[in-house]
């Protein structure tokens, strides 16, 4: 362990004399695979199981986390292609050599195979939380530089061509990246989607449903309930069209449905995405029995709270038979306006650059009859 670590710090911080002795070393493939290749290569497939399964992702206002056996099912292959993939570009290095007018060498090419994912392999960990995976991409850069130097110190063509052959790997090195990437994707579930409880949003195009906004929301009558109507427009069971095409003034740019569970018991889930430049506003509608436990409040025992701060404030109250959440931050303007109706029914509206009043108004569009639909749609 201390000679691997060793040896990434000095392909990090020297990487050109850290390539010239590993071309006076003598490497076997395997054995170099089993103590540098495959614990780089545990690295971000580690940094996915944590980002997926762990952390999560966010959608919606709420954090959605993929079941851990496909997690780690696609972790498992993308270990594995990673491996494999660093096989084939030493062979691929190998092919290329006479090309450049050098000899070939699969032991010298493999060794620059496997010591040029150091980088990326490294920088891999911070694929462990979402908001830094775009980070990763300077590991995977940096890469390519190590190659870029590697190639000429230790597969030796002519100097006249040793840019060239350097290049033409690199491109290589990007093409078996993009298969592995492209790969270990498709083979995150067995659907293709790490998150079956999450609905995948669809892209729509805008449909004839009201376009509503603040004041022109149904508003609750005195039990606090919602009237009937709102929404969209639902027809042929696609509830997909309880969204409206545009909300508090922005226009609706994807939506989704889908439904988990035995019948009787599922639970029908509708997501839809609002943006205009800078503003957003997410609508979640969820229909499920146990919808109460879910988001931890519901039934008569249920605490009420009113909280203000020097930015916003957070609130839980009652209105009649429903219970609304409500959370603003004036600083960021941003928030949500939340609404849980007979313990089955859960409408919120998050958002930034929008107002209080049309988080509030979003969620009042669906009335009785509109969730409704959502239950017959169970």
């Amino acid at each position: 362990m201390l000679a691997l670590i060793a040896r990434v710090k000095a392909l990090l911080l020297t990487p050109g004399p850290a390539w010239e002795a590993i071309d006076r070393e003598e490497a076997d493939p395997r054995r170099l695979t089993l103590r540098y290749v495959a614990p780089l290569a545990a690295i971000p497939a580690i940094a996915i199981i944590i980002a997926l399964s762990v952390v999560g992702v966010q959608a919606g206002g709420d954090w959605h986390r993929a079941p851990i056996v496909s997690v780690l099912l696609s972790a498992f292959i993308f270990f594995g292609l990673t491996i494999a993939a660093v096989f084939a570009f030493a062979h691929i290095i190998d092919w290329l050599a006479p090309r450049f007018g050098t000899q070939r060498s699969y032991r010298q090419a493999f060794k620059v195979s496997a010591y040029s994912i150091t980088a990326a392999m490294v920088a891999g960990v911070l694929a462990a939380w979402p908001a830094l995976q775009v980070f990763a991409l300077l590991g995977a850069s940096y890469s390519l530089y190590l190659l870029f130097l590697g190639v000429p110190r230790v597969m030796h063509p002519p100097p006249k061509s040793s840019v060239n052959y350097s290049i033409v790997v690199i491109f290589a090195a990007i093409g078996v990246a993009l298969v592995v990437g492209m790969a270990a994707m498709l083979a995150a579930g067995p659907s293709g989607n790490p998150f079956p409880q999450f609905p995948r949003l669809q892209f729509l195009e805008q449909s004839d449903a009201p376009v509503l906004r603040g004041p022109e929301a149904a508003p609750p009558d005195s039990t606090g309930m919602l009237r009937p109507g709102g929404g969209g427009q639902v027809s042929n069971g696609d509830l997909r069209g309880a969204a409206p095409a545009r909300l508090a003034g922005l226009d609706r740019v994807a939506a989704g449905v889908e439904r988990t569970g035995l019948p009787g018991q599922r639970t029908v889930r509708l997501e839809a995405e609002y943006r205009g430049g800078a503003t957003s506003l997410s609508l979640q509608v969820v229909y499920s029995p146990s919808i109460a436990q879910a988001i931890g409040f519901g039934g008569v025992s249920t605490s009420e709270f009113d909280r203000e701060t020097a930015d916003g404030y957070s609130r839980r109250r009652r209105a009649g038979d429903a219970i609304i959440v409500e959370d603003w931050n004036e600083a960021s303007q941003s928030g949500s306006y939340g609404r849980l109706v007979e313990d089955r029914f859960y409408v919120r509206a998050t958002g930034r650059g929008v107002s209080p009043q049309d988080l509030r108004a979003a969620v009042e569009l669906f009335g009785q009859e509109t969730l409704a639909q959502f239950a017959a749609g169970s």
